[in-house]
């Protein structure tokens, strides 16, 4: 496998990780709350981001990009009925 190759699979796990992440997360919250907790999901997103961007640097910026992009997603997925009523 080329470094080419590697690299590529490296980012991709890195947005598919992230993916997961955010999914399972907000599938949690939405399944143990009577009501959505959006501010929860986008605190724990914000909060895992400034984490890994103080411990890796810039080394990682996809997965934290994606993880927000992702967060703001699911939030407005699971809150749809409460934003566009």
């Amino acid at each position: 496998m080329t470094q080419y190759n590697l690299e590529e699979l490296k980012l991709l796990n890195q947005v598919i990780f992230a993916l997961f992440i955010v999914a399972d997360l907000a599938l949690g919250l939405f399944y143990y709350n009577n009501e959505f907790p959006w501010f929860a999901l986008i605190g724990s997103s914000i909060g895992l981001a400034i984490i890994v961007l103080c411990w890796t640097g810039k080394k990682y910026i996809y997965f934290i990009s994606f993880l927000l992009i992702y967060t703001i997603l699911f939030s407005l997925v699971y809150n749809w009925h409460a934003v566009f009523h």
